[in-house]
């Protein structure tokens, strides 16, 4: 019996402990600059009236012919801090927004402190310089985690 145990003892440190090397490795890889490439957003409206604001693009100019703004900075520092600049054709910045991160698993939590109090879990996945963000998000401001997310970023 002890034998056993032991053996479910080694295994199950076995997989935390890769666990924990995918989770660092997933933080390690994500410190640094990274702009959005696409994004698509599915608003779950209470009415009825669904709607899905997507933007893809090959390069900065299609953002910003479809945005009409400068594809989004993220810079992810190794503090575990973060902040976004979203800036203007003109290149002014109008929206800083920032905060704490962490990875959990294969998720990131975001929590933004300025300008606006919020909390955003998202899953991450980064294959060489491109990281696919997706999750439930509140884009139309009605109090509930309903809009569902999917947007890349490129280091």
């Amino acid at each position: 019996m002890n034998t056993l145990v032991f053996y479910l003892f080694v295994a199950i440190s076995s997989i935390a402990l890769h666990a924990s090397g995918q989770t660092n490795n997933l933080s390690q890889q994500l410190i640094g600059e990274w702009r959005n490439e696409s994004l698509k957003i599915k608003i779950n409206s209470f009415n009825n009236t669904d709607s899905t604001i997507t933007s893809e693009s090959k390069n900065a100019t299609e953002w910003e012919k479809n945005l009409h703004i400068k594809p989004i900075r993220t810079f992810f520092k190794s503090d575990g801090t973060y902040y976004s600049e979203y800036r203007t054709l003109g290149d002014s910045l109008f929206r800083k927004p920032s905060g704490t991160w962490i990875i959990k698993g294969d998720s990131i939590i975001m929590n933004e402190l300025q300008p606006e109090k919020g909390v955003f879990k998202l899953h991450v996945s980064i294959n060489n310089d491109i990281a696919t963000f997706q999750g439930l998000i509140d884009f139309d401001g009605d109090g509930k985690m309903d809009d569902e997310y999917f947007g890349t970023q490129k280091k």
